[in-house]
């Protein structure tokens, strides 16, 4: 584990949470929410590429020496999001059901996770639509044994590839598709993937180098997060488009790389031992279960919020909305996600990882 990385998480997540507090729109916090929270979208790109840093960082060695093989990959990757990801489309469903009798439709779609290969918003933001990027994810998790194995040079060729055809795609789009081609799509947003492990590819250069230094580099982390939010300043002078795309890659590719590489750097700035703190890692990593159930927790308690007619601060209500949603997934990671986790991996995995003498873990 990475720690700076895990901790980051959390934070990325808050922005995703930030840019569906959609209520703001209709209040005093409404320019608030349309120049900073409705941003929060770019949190997506941060994990797409932090998933393919992760999975190559973590499987590297395994995949080379032969200590697993694609089916112990999949069924690993498959125990990772499931158990939240039915939770949650559970919840959702039988909530939607008995509102409105309506929602079975979409549950074959979400079942298999392949809502996002669907042009349609009803299909692909249907029941608990962040799960949109969980079905990209399982189409990367598909992807990632071949994309990792070939040579960099030819990762590299690809990835240049898909720059240009991104670039292209940008230009020639029209307003109406770039949304679904551009931000939803599992064939374009592989990118950011392969992206994460080109990362991966650099990090593996330079780590040695970097762990020599014997000072703190804060003056690299500081740069990585003024880049970042740099680049957040000035997002409306660029268009959407390139906002849904490629104009994040930069600074959350530093951001992923100086964060690795301080993990493994001789002495911890101030700024990685506040990451690796095991309160923010914990936060970290339960930002999967609070990815997933951010928008439930929103819609329920706006919706309770006014049917009882509650007279409060909606930023005051925001925030409420986050504590209750903080609560909500760390119940969800302790009792659902990490032991079902490590159920379905002894179920379907543990005899032939015993047998390489391999220990299941994350």
């Amino acid at each position: 584990m990475i720690k700076p990385l895990t901790s980051l998480r959390m934070f990325f997540a808050l922005f995703v949470f930030l840019s569906h507090l959609a209520f703001l729109k209709e209040t005093d916090y409404a320019n608030i929410f349309n120049s900073i929270f409705d941003e929060g979208f770019l949190g997506v790109s941060f994990f797409f590429i932090l998933s393919g840093f992760i999975l190559a960082y973590n499987y590297k060695e395994k995949f080379l020496i032969g200590n697993i093989s694609k089916r112990e990959f999949y069924i690993s990757r498959l125990a990772r999001i499931y158990p939240v990801h039915i939770a949650t489309t559970a919840l959702v469903f039988l909530l939607t059901f008995a509102q409105s009798g309506k929602g079975w439709e979409y549950l074959i779609q979400h079942v298999f996770l392949i809502q996002s290969f669907f042009t349609s918003e009803e299909i692909h933001f249907s029941l608990n639509s962040p799960s949109w990027s969980i079905s990209d994810e399982m189409f990367f998790y598909l992807l990632f044994p071949f994309a990792f194995l070939i040579s960099e040079k030819i990762r590299s060729y690809i990835f240049i590839f898909y720059l240009i055809g991104i670039l292209i795609l940008n230009i020639q789009l029209d307003k109406n598709q770039d949304h679904y081609w551009l931000y939803i799509s599992p064939y374009v947003r592989f990118s950011d993937f392969l992206l994460g492990i080109i990362l991966f590819d650099i990090f593996e250069k330079v780590k040695v180098g970097y762990s020599k230094i014997k000072q703190p580099v804060v003056i690299f982390e500081l740069g990585a997060i003024l880049l970042f939010i740099l680049f957040f300043v000035f997002h409306n002078k660029i268009d959407i488009s390139y906002r849904y795309s490629i104009y994040y890659w930069v600074p959350m590719a530093a951001i992923i790389l100086i964060f690795a590489l301080s993990h493994v750097a001789q002495k911890k700035s101030i700024i990685t031992q506040f990451l690796s703190n095991k309160y923010m890692v914990l936060a970290g990593e339960i930002s999967f279960s609070f990815y997933l159930l951010h928008v439930l927790e929103i819609q329920v308690l706006n919706y309770i919020r006014k049917i009882f007619s509650l007279n409060m601060d909606l930023m005051l209500f925001s925030f409420f909305i986050f504590i209750v949603t903080l609560i909500a997934s760390f119940l969800m990671y302790r009792f659902i996600e990490k032991p079902l986790n490590k159920k379905v991996k002894q179920f379907l995995l543990e005899p032939s990882f015993k047998s390489k003498g391999y220990e299941l873990n994350k």
